[in-house]
């Protein structure tokens, strides 16, 4: 398979002195071709960790809604039911809104809830996919509307 993906640099930062990286994904189209971010620019390993985290369970994700495609049933989110909270909220942070619901209400009802506590009691709800988690999320159904 050909390299698909690729490092992009930049200079940001404090008198662009900073060098950030996103990753980003060749396109080519009528023998032109050029590199488009797939990630945000990040100014640490770690944030560029999280990043290619969020790029994985977005693949898994359309995996796992290709083989229930093909098997004929309702695409879900593929967890470890021993996964903590936290480290399934990493990866539906990563997701873009349409794909992240989808994920989230996936998820057993149990996990639902786990999720929920933590990201209400634990991370920024004011902006990504915190705010919209905050904003569609119903108790009672433990679902994203």
């Amino acid at each position: 398979m050909e390299d698909l993906f690729e490092l992009m640099t930049e200079k940001g930062g404090d008198a662009e002195k900073e060098t950030r990286v996103r990753i980003g994904i060749r396109v080519k189209v009528s023998g032109l071709e050029t590199p488009c971010a797939v990630t945000r620019a990040c100014g640490s390993y770690d944030d560029l960790g999280r990043e290619v985290l969020g790029i994985k369970n977005a693949l898994d994700l359309l995996l796992t809604r290709a083989e229930k495609i093909f098997q004929g049933s309702r695409p879900g989110f593929a967890s470890d039911p021993r996964q903590p909270a936290e480290e399934i909220w990493v990866a539906l942070s990563g997701m873009n809104e349409k794909v992240f619901a989808e994920a989230f209400n996936s998820l057993e009802e149990g996990k639902r809830r786990e999720v929920a506590e933590y990201v209400l009691t634990h991370c920024n709800v004011f902006s990504g996919n915190g705010r919209i988690f905050s904003e569609r999320y119903d108790e009672e159904s433990a679902l994203i509307g």
